[in-house]
């Protein structure tokens, strides 16, 4: 069975159904979290990139 939402919408309404019904909202370890990966992950294309040129 195919769904008729698409992936932007269902996402979407997944993050704001979780934030909505939370009682108090500790977002802090999930903005390090979030930070960690961004970090590594520029991390790890400046990296690759470095090596290609190489």
């Amino acid at each position: 069975m195919k769904t008729t939402n698409s992936l932007r919408v269902r996402a979407s309404r997944f993050f704001s159904d979780r934030y909505a019904y939370r009682e108090r909202p500790d977002y802090l370890i999930e903005l390090v979290a979030f930070g960690i990966i961004v970090i590594t992950v520029t991390l790890s294309l400046a990296n690759a990139m470095a090596t290609a040129v190489k």
